[in-house]
């Protein structure tokens, strides 16, 4: 009669002390990441958009070896890579290198973004600590946690990346990135992946030259993927492109998008449903283990991204 209540408590034991579940990149930030009031338009709870959502998926999915993002500003790629490294610090944990253009984009990167998405979530908070270097002092861009490490480091300093080995790789801003006497930076950083059978490297940019862009290149040997809405007007699936959008003439704040399918003018309050019901498209679905994705401004919710505003910052970048 006494084995079973004993027999009973012990597995209520392991049940306390067994690890919780695995779960996916858009699932870990939809249960666990909390943006900040002040640093975020939207605080509170993650919510992904499907292009989000899309992205993330790659990355957890452990036939995709590299994930490649050419991108515009304002489509939420700076907070999927938060989520990604708040994935590995709580819920499966790996070394992680991240690089950046320069010192003051790590340091922005830490203070501004990870620190504060990390104390506003509870599951998070604490979990980093004060961080260490290599020889266990306390650092702001070099931090230990149980079972891995994330240590963000600048391009400009190739010494860096050779004293860091990682099995998440994450490079951002690639374009800004410069080769240096020792060579490329963002090749020394993928060398630094190479005992990890199952790597991944997660590369996103704005793309600056297209000639010597790393992003457009990176982007070319992928699957290319796109992101597809369906205007109201006829259902057909479309890639949003500037080219598409249109205002009459001193009017910017006008801005719509014609529909290049039945030429029908779509306005501006119809874009938040276009981009729920959005779906990337593989148009190279021969290339396996290489996931590229090619997103611009045109399909972002956040107020600063309406087609008028953005409309309005051509008409002065042109002047």
């Amino acid at each position: 009669m006494l084995a079973d209540p004993v027999e009973a408590a012990l597995w209520r034991a392991f049940d306390h002390f067994r690890p919780p579940p695995k779960l996916d990149l858009a699932s870990f930030m939809e249960t666990h990441l909390r943006l900040p009031a002040g640093a975020s338009a939207m605080p509170g709870r993650i919510r992904l958009h499907p292009h989000q959502r899309g992205i993330a998926d790659a990355i957890s999915d452990p036939e995709i070896e590299r994930v490649t993002v050419q991108k515009s500003a304002r489509v939420g790629y700076s907070t999927l890579l938060v989520g990604l490294i708040g994935s590995h610090v709580a819920n499966e944990p790996a070394p992680v290198l991240a690089v950046l253009p320069t010192e003051s984009d790590a340091r922005s990167f830490v203070v501004d973004q990870i620190e504060p998405v990390f104390d506003a979530s509870p599951t998070l908070r604490g979990k980093l600590g004060a961080g260490a270097d290599e020889s266990g002092r306390n650092t702001l861009v070099h931090r230990r946690y149980p079972g891995g490490s994330l240590k963000i480091v600048p391009a400009k300093a190739p010494r860096n990346l050779r004293a860091h080995t990682a099995k998440i790789l994450i490079i951002d801003e690639a374009d800004a990135m410069e080769t240096t006497a020792e060579g490329s930076p963002i090749k020394l950083a993928e060398m630094r992946t190479l005992t990890f059978s199952d790597r991944k490297i997660i590369m996103g940019s704005t793309p600056v030259f297209e000639e010597t862009s790393h992003v457009i290149r990176a982007y070319a040997e992928s699957d290319q993927r796109v992101f597809e809405v369906a205007p109201p007007c006829c259902g057909q699936p479309v890639e949003m492109m500037w080219s598409h959008i249109e205002w009459p003439e001193g009017e910017p704040d006008l801005a719509a998008f014609r529909c290049p399918h039945c030429d029908s003018l779509v306005h501006e309050k119809h874009k938040a449903e276009m981009v729920a019901g959005g779906v990337w498209r593989i148009t190279r679905p021969e290339v396996k283990g290489h996931a590229g994705f090619r997103l611009n401004a045109l399909i972002s919710t956040l107020p600063n991204a309406s087609w008028g505003k953005l409309a309005a910052e051509f008409l002065t970048a042109k002047k």
